[in-house]
């Protein structure tokens, strides 16, 4: 087992000792987040992914997740008259619905102080309603298919791409980065027409090794739903795999700087499967793609819910959280590090 994966634990290593990045720039304009099961610790990643890419470029960040957890994150609550949804319904269904807006975004730094000091980002929010949105885009696909018309299946399919385009140049914006349901139909499903690149994000758990089979078999299986459509539409392109993102990572192995003897197994069982698709990844070596991450642990719940990114956490600080009074311990310094690199990778 050591072999195989000893080069993703080296980088780790070097990650954490050394704070290693790789140099260059962000290879893709659009990235989403995504995998199909929940509790991976996703949003968390989404968030504080926004923050580092922010730091160097302007941003439109959009939740395509009912649950609507990056939203809350980043708004705190505070009232929107817009979301992702206001956009995409006139866009899916027609005029009946109005036109699609324009202005849905809010930029960040307005609700998010943390954001501050760095490029322009701005958020489409997220909508509960999501939930519903599959029923209504499927009906229209089947519609558009039952006609063979392959031009309108391909335009149904690049509605989110191209409300995400016109509000990242209305922004003046660089880089697009999405947040993901868990569920592949409808919001994800677009998200993945629309990205150039995809984040997975793993947690070293039997469910979310057997998640990561499920993701890459539908990115790429020409039998299962995604691939389908794509060819109903005439032949699209299929997103690259910018990043596995093993989280929640145990630390406690007599090694320095090595997950736990557990946490190597789920590490060396995703890469097999990573392995057996290759065509997927923008590196000639899978392994190149994965970065390890820690169990943020306290450190994590305090980002979540007091909307302050890891990078921005103070060691030995406390904060109040559900009534409990937590402590950013020594590790937020490792998280740090590890955030970077993930960032380096894309």
């Amino acid at each position: 087992m050591a072999t195989d994966i000893q080069k993703i634990l080296d980088n780790h290593s070097k990650v954490v000792e050394e704070g290693y990045i790789y140099t260059g720039e962000l290879k893709y304009r659009s990235y989403a987040v995504t995998t199909l099961r929940g509790g991976v610790g996703k949003s968390t990643l989404s968030f504080n992914l926004s923050f580092e890419i922010s730091r160097k470029h302007s941003l439109l960040i959009a939740d395509l997740c009912a649950q609507t957890n990056l939203t809350e994150n980043i708004l705190r609550g505070s009232e929107h008259r817009v979301n992702i949804l206001n956009a995409l319904q006139p866009a899916l269904l027609g005029s009946a619905f109005g036109d699609v807006p324009d202005d849905i975004s809010y930029k960040v730094s307005s609700y998010c102080d943390s954001f501050k000091g760095g490029k322009p980002a701005y958020i489409i929010p997220g909508s509960a309603e999501l939930f519903a949105f599959p029923s209504t885009l499927y009906q229209q696909l089947q519609i558009a298919n039952a006609q063979n018309n392959a031009k309108a299946v391909n335009n149904l399919l690049e509605i989110l791409h191209k409300v995400l385009e016109k509000e990242a140049k209305e922004k003046n914006l660089d880089k697009i980065i999405m947040d993901t349901s868990p569920f592949y139909a409808g919001g994800t499903h677009l998200a993945w027409c629309a990205a150039d690149a995809v984040i997975i994000p793993v947690r070293v758990d039997e469910h979310s090794i057997e998640s990561l089979q499920l993701t890459l078999d539908l990115l790429s299986n020409t039998n299962k739903d995604f691939k389908i459509w794509d060819e109903r539409a005439g032949g699209r392109r299929t997103p690259k795999v910018a990043a596995i993102v093993m989280t929640m990572a145990g630390a406690k192995s007599q090694k320095k700087f090595t997950p736990d003897s557990a946490s190597r197994m789920y590490i060396e069982r995703a890469l097999a499967i990573a392995e057996k698709f290759p065509q997927l990844f923008d590196f000639d070596d899978p392994r190149d793609a994965f970065v390890i991450t820690d169990d943020f642990m306290s450190t994590g719940r305090i980002s979540g819910a007091k909307s302050i990114p890891i990078a921005e956490l103070k060691v030995n600080s406390f904060h109040s959280v559900e009534g409990k009074r937590l402590q950013v311990n020594s590790s937020a310094d490792r998280y740090k590090k590890e955030l970077k690199y993930l960032v380096s990778v894309l």
